[in-house]
């Protein structure tokens, strides 16, 4: 991978909220992150951290995971997902805790549904996963009281959906557990 060299004033234009998000930058700027050194490097980190610290970041994961074609940079958007889950959830709009919470389900689904694109995707899924499984700390029972019958339907539809569901709940029984004795 040849190594893409950003300037500070093109990164920058990843901060300006009041712009559409250009994903080939975003991806340029994550791949110098992994394959820069010095000043590059430094560069790259310093954006993506205020990129990701920033209040309304979580509102570019759905055009990041549709539109990169680079799993690092979908990686890096599903940790800024994990994050407002884990820090904001509670103060989020009812709506869009439900608008989340569909949209990692239906993530989930696309990518469990078939059993090549699960095993390439592997390192995606499994961040989907924990991402769900954070939700279902707050959700559930109060917010998701379906949550069980849901699981166990859709689990009906095909065996690799049904292998996925199974790593759900294992990771969500892992979570209660690791919770109730800490």
């Amino acid at each position: 991978m040849s190594v893409v060299m950003i300037r500070m004033e093109e990164a920058n234009k990843l901060l300006d909220f009041s712009q559409k998000l250009d994903i080939g930058l975003l991806d340029s700027v994550v791949n110098c992150l992994y394959n820069s050194t010095g000043e590059q490097l430094r560069l790259a980190q310093n954006v993506l951290t205020t990129l990701k610290e920033h209040p309304d970041a979580w509102t570019r994961v759905d055009s990041i995971l549709e539109f990169s074609q680079n799993q690092q940079t979908k990686f890096y958007a599903l940790q800024i997902l994990e994050e407002v889950i884990k820090t904001r959830w509670k103060i989020l709009p009812r709506n869009q805790c439900e608008g989340i919470k569909k949209y990692v389900v239906g993530l989930i689904i696309k990518t469990s549904q078939d059993a090549t694109v699960m095993e390439a995707n592997k390192v995606y899924l499994n961040k989907l996963n924990i991402i769900l499984v954070q939700i279902l700390k707050r959700e559930w029972p109060n917010n998701w009281e379906t949550f069980i019958s849901d699981i166990v339907g859709a689990s009906k539809t095909n065996e690799t959906l049904c292998h996925n569901n199974m790593i759900i709940l294992k990771l969500l029984s892992e979570e209660v557990f690791d919770f109730s004795s800490g």
